[in-house]
């Protein structure tokens, strides 16, 4: 076992030193995502700890003018196990919960940044989500949400621009979580119904304003029947506004699941619903080519071994409300297609802000008529 930096702190949970987790399941991981954009700008980044695989990964995108780039990287998580960074791509820790650096230095993508998200709001802890499939706990995780102002400078290609006070969200999740490292088989005869996903459609949505910050997520079955739901709204007297419920009437560009506009109004604890329109506000974005979902070159996702590294791939291709864009290694059915949609937010007494509209639809979802 190697120590790090960090076990200096009286923080541990578990008799290990720090980079070695309290289970051996190859899906632990620990990581964050952290976006922000402006119109027809969407920049995104983020690490990502893989301890049982000796893994520690990183993206990087921009998404602007019909055109999606990524850089994905990974390398051997230890005995650097402390530092957040791998490839071109950094995190910076500068203040907890209060201020992170993000870097993406030159690379073959023609895209790099450097930024400093500062928070907003504090940061929103969701519900821990457990889910089993035929007894074997195949994920069980929890994240916090945060929403952000970004400043600094983004390059792509001769474009430069400086960023004042952009709209910025950062995630930061951990445990386990299937869909990370190797592909690993489950068998069995039959499922119990709480082993059986109902989820069709899921929202999840933080948002900033000119007067105050907000974040909510939920999910629902194939009928548009509410599983979940959890949120906030966090004014700037420092209030907290608790939401208990959504509805929403989204618009998607013609034979797609991409969504262009639409309005959803959000219920609070005092029983007042909040009506929002939202509009896209530039060019959308997928995950698939950041690493996830079978998005690496070899066919895997984050969290797989490949080599001391630092490995550093590069990838361009369309990326548009119209059609299902996506990694052009992949056939298109294997492409999963744009699923964060940056959009402009009109509030109920006439503010104006961003959220970032993450979508997706898993199949069957009736209310929309997919």
């Amino acid at each position: 076992m190697q120590l790090s930096d960090f076990d200096e702190y009286p923080f541990h949970q578990h008799p290990t030193p720090f980079n070695i987790p309290f289970t051996s399941d190859v899906h632990f991981n620990d990581g964050y995502f952290c976006a922000t954009f402006a119109d027809d700008w969407y920049v995104v980044t983020g690490v990502r700890l893989h301890p049982n695989m000796n893994v520690i990964d990183g993206f990087a995108g921009i998404a602007r003018k019909g055109e999606q780039r990524v850089v994905r990287t990974s390398r051997a998580l230890r005995p650097r196990s402390a530092e957040l960074s791998v490839g071109p791509i950094r995190v910076d820790i500068r203040q907890p919960m209060r201020e992170v650096g993000l870097a993406l230095a030159d690379n073959d993508s023609g895209f790099s940044f450097d930024l400093t998200f500062r928070t907003r709001s504090p940061a929103f802890l969701e519900a821990p989500y457990r889910f089993r499939k035929y007894g074997h706990l195949i994920h069980d995780m929890v994240r916090y949400t945060q929403v952000c102002e970004a400043t600094g400078t983004v390059r792509r290609d001769d474009e430069t621009v400086e960023v004042k006070a952009w709209t910025a969200i950062r995630d930061h999740s951990w445990g386990v979580r299937a869909g990370m490292g190797p592909t690993t088989f489950h068998g069995g005869a039959e499922r119990d119904e709480d082993e059986i996903d109902h989820r069709r459609f899921r929202i999840w949505a933080p948002l900033a304003t000119d007067r105050y910050t907000g974040f909510f997520n939920t999910h629902e079955d194939e009928a548009g029947k509410p599983l979940d739901f959890e949120g906030a709204l966090f004014m700037a007297d420092g209030t907290k506004v608790r939401l208990v419920a959504v509805r929403h009437t989204l618009d998607y560009a013609p034979g797609t699941k991409n969504v262009v506009g639409g309005a959803f109004s959000l219920l609070d604890s005092d029983g007042r619903w909040r009506d929002y329109r939202i509009k896209l506000a530039g060019t959308p974005a997928d995950v698939q080519g950041l690493g996830y979902y079978g998005g690496w070159k070899d066919g895997g996702s984050a969290g797989v071994w490949r080599g001391l590294g630092p490995v550093v791939e590069t990838d361009r291709y369309p990326s548009s409300h119209l059609g299902k864009t996506g990694l052009l290694s992949l056939s298109e059915a294997k492409r999963l297609g744009p699923t964060e949609f940056p959009c402009h937010l009109q509030g109920p007494d006439g503010e104006t802000g961003m959220v970032h509209f993450e979508q997706h639809i898993f199949g069957r979802y009736k209310p929309y008529g997919f």
